[in-house]
């Protein structure tokens, strides 16, 4: 998990200048449902189980949640604000979808 955190916010500092936003804090989830989630405070919450993933997959989400510091849902202007910075993302969107069935109960 200290390996997740470390990857995780060397990423969101990577790419919250792109998004134009700020976070705030960083916490790790085990959840088993969700691979993110962020709050209008600047709070990013990442699974730590993500860092299994590629870095592109990686990178995806930690866009996927920076992006909704600006966007807090999925409409048009929020994929347009992701894909302003992640071109393929639905091409790693597919990829974790994909991929992201194992239980971990």
């Amino acid at each position: 998990m200290r390996q997740a955190k470390t990857i995780f916010t060397e990423r969101l500092d990577h790419f919250a200048p792109k998004v134009q936003v700020q976070w705030r804090r960083l916490s790790l989830s085990n959840a088993s449902t969700r691979w993110g989630s962020a709050c209008m405070d600047g709070s990013i919450r990442l699974n730590w189980r993500l860092v299994h993933f590629n870095q592109a997959v990686i990178d995806y989400v930690v866009v996927h949640e920076l992006s909704h510091l600006r966007v807090m849902d999925h409409s048009p202007r929020f994929w347009e604000t992701v894909g302003a910075v992640v071109p393929d993302y639905s091409e790693l969107r597919k990829a974790l979808k994909d991929h992201a069935t194992p239980r971990w109960d």
